[in-house]
C-alpha cells in the first residue's frame, strides 16, 4: 500500500486524537477517540504494526462501548478483565502469529502499547473529563516511547499532540477556582 497514504491516514487520526482532549463533554471526547482509533488502526495495519493496529481496533471498540457508559455498564471490573484479556492477547499473538522476536527488548517494547491501551481504558472509564486527562498522560507516555522506537513519525506527532493538547484542556478546565 502507498506509504503516503498510510501516512495521511495516521494525520486525520492524529487531529481526532489531538481534539477529543479539548472537548468539554466524556461523550464529545469518546466520539472523536473512537473514529481517531479506528483510523489508527487501518494506519498501523497499513505501516506493518499488527500488535499497534489490533490493539487501536480494540480501542475502537472500547470507545464504542464506553458511549454507552451508563445502560452497558462498561466501567465494571468485568469489562476491564475482559479488554486486558484482550491487550495481553494482541501481546501474545505479536510473538506467535506475527513471529515478532522474543528478545529482551523486543518483549518491553511490545508490552508499551498494551500498557497505554490499559491506562486508556482506565481513563474511559472514568466521568470525570479532568480524571481522563490526568490518566491519558500515562497512556500517551507510553505510546510515545513506543512509536519513539519504531519510528513511527504520524503517531509521534499525535502523542506529542495529544500531550500537549491534554496539558492545555487541564489549563482550560481543570484548574481550581481561586
Amino acid at each position: 500500500m502507498n506509504q503516503t497514504f498510510a501516512q495521511a491516514v495516521g494525520v486525520v487520526a492524529m487531529f481526532c486524537g489531538v481534539f477529543s482532549f479539548q472537548q468539554k463533554s466524556t461523550k464529545g471526547m469518546l466520539i472523536l477517540q473512537t473514529f481517531g482509533t479506528l483510523l489508527f488502526s487501518l494506519n498501523f495495519l497499513l505501516l506493518g504494526a499488527y500488535i499497534a493496529s489490533i490493539l487501536n481496533l480494540l480501542g475502537c471498540i472500547r470507545s464504542l462501548l464506553f458511549l454507552k457508559k451508563e445502560r452497558l455498564h462498561t466501567d465494571n471490573n468485568l469489562w476491564l478483565a475482559i479488554f486486558t484479556v484482550g491487550y495481553v492477547g494482541a501481546y501474545i499473538l505479536t510473538f506467535t502469529v506475527f513471529k515478532v522476536e522474543p528478545t529482551v527488548p523486543n518483549l518491553v517494547l511490545q508490552c508499551l502499547p498494551v500498557l497505554g491501551m490499559f491506562f486508556g481504558h482506565l481513563a474511559f472509564r472514568c466521568s470525570d473529563p479532568a480524571k481522563i486527562r490526568r490518566i491519558s498522560l500515562a497512556a500517551s507516555g507510553a505510546w510515545l516511547v513506543f512509536n519513539v522506537v519504531v519510528v513511527a513519525v504520524g503517531a509521534i506527532a499525535c502523542e506529542i499532540f495529544n500531550i500537549i493538547s491534554i496539558f492545555v484542556g487541564m489549563a482550560r478546565f481543570d484548574r481550581r477556582k481561586k
